[in-house]
């Protein structure tokens, strides 16, 4: 299936609210099953990712399939290792070219048994679980954020709690931040100190009642303020202090030309009038990997040369999104350079009001979420698979036709 996305009138207005955040979500819905405490959370995700990690917390199946939820994959694979049972972990096809080796052989050091079915390295995973004795482990920071967040969380009920090294430069370091705040506000203290985090042995309590919405899927609305001719959008339930790192889109899209405010837990953005366009932009997105896509397709459709980098991470998620990028933004007319495989640098092509754009998504839903607000500076945009947004953010096309989007799935 494919959708056409055109709108007529550039000016958008609109109340949304979105969801809760499904990292915040995912993280707290393990956090609750290893407290025994599965009590109901407000404004939880909505997303297929955690809709994904609830049923195989509350399965008695031996083997869990977790289709193409990475989040689930890397975090359920360090739940298992400490639960008294067996369980075989499996995924989509995606999923088993996903590497899973560093955070595989971080667990196996500390005696927990997990096996490879198929590959060496990349799931599906045999796990049996029992008792860990903890103590300290090094692992390399650079490796993804998860799972490193995946081993945390789990630390309090290892017997001698977590000494944990992080060897190298710390990517993501604000979604290390998350976990931690969210396992202190559920109990479990920590101390960071230097490239060391300990946690004493200890035990969760249920004390969360309401998630934060996404700001990743904030980034989407962003994006559509700064392509609009006039835009005014108001998001509900927005926290003002987050544990999100990727609230810095607030800042970053300032430079894009859009305003942003918080208060009394609502976000309102607005686009600046007369403002005027930088040439060229910069940014370091090492701790915000999942605003990458949004600010080159931004640049893109308003012409600004742009280099990102930090961006490591990119090529190993639910598809090459660096290359990913390069494909469809050269439809565009940009050009589009890969540099050492951990960032990207976009020179803007000519004018493409009149054009209507045909764009792959790779099964990756921050493609489709963010080549559609290029319907704003386009005749049209076409993309395939439009479902693949319930990934993270499930009412997508819902918000946009409430902002007069003409969307026409064929």
């Amino acid at each position: 299936m494919k959708a056409k996305i055109q709108i007529a009138d550039k000016k958008i207005k609109g109340t949304l609210q979105l969801t809760g955040s499904k990292s915040i979500s995912n993280r707290l819905l393990i956090l609750q099953a290893l407290s025994g405490q599965m009590s109901p959370l407000k404004n939880l995700s909505n997303s297929d990712d955690t809709m994904v990690l609830q049923k195989a917390l509350s399965s008695k199946d031996v083997t869990v399939d977790v289709g193409i939820a990475g989040t689930a994959m890397r975090f359920l694979t360090a739940y298992y290792a400490i639960q008294d049972s067996e369980t075989i972990l499996t995924g989509a096809s995606r999923m088993k070219e996903r590497p899973i080796k560093d955070l595989v052989d971080a667990l196996r050091s500390l005696g927990a048994e997990v096996d490879y079915m198929e590959k060496e390295g990349f799931p599906p995973l045999k796990i049996k679980g029992k008792k860990l004795q903890g103590g300290k482990l090094s692992i390399k920071a650079d490796v993804s954020s998860q799972f490193i967040s995946a081993i945390l969380m789990i630390s309090p009920y290892f017997e001698k709690g977590i000494q944990l090294e992080l060897v190298g430069e710390v990517l993501s370091r604000p979604y290390i931040e998350m976990t931690l705040n969210l396992m202190q506000q559920q109990g479990v203290g920590h101390k960071w100190e230097g490239n060391t985090i300990s946690i004493l042995p200890g035990v969760y309590y249920d004390n969360v009642r309401e998630v934060e919405s996404d700001w990743s899927s904030i980034s989407y609305i962003f994006e559509l303020v700064a392509l609009s001719d006039s835009g005014e959008i108001s998001l509900t339930q927005v926290e003002e202090v987050s544990v999100q790192g990727d609230q810095e889109g607030m800042n970053y899209f300032q430079l894009l030309g859009v305003d942003s405010s918080i208060e009394n837990g609502v976000l309102t953005l607005s686009k600046k009038p007369d403002f005027e366009l930088p040439e060229y932009l910069e940014f370091d997105c090492t701790k915000t990997p999942d605003l990458a896509q949004t600010l080159t397709a931004t640049a893109c459709a308003l012409g600004i040369r742009m280099k990102i980098t930090g961006l490591k991470s990119l090529p190993i998620k639910e598809t090459d999104r660096l290359m990913a990028l390069k494909t469809e933004l050269e439809k565009c007319g940009a050009e589009v350079h890969i540099i050492n495989n951990e960032a990207l640098e976009l020179i803007p092509g000519t004018e493409f009001s009149t054009k209507d754009f045909n764009f792959e998504t790779y099964g990756d839903h921050r493609m489709a979420l963010c080549l559609a607000p290029l319907a704003l500076k386009s005749h049209s945009v076409t993309v395939d698979n439009p479902a693949v947004v319930n990934k993270s953010y499930k009412s997508y096309w819902e918000d946009l036709k409430s902002m007069l989007f003409d969307i026409h799935s064929f």
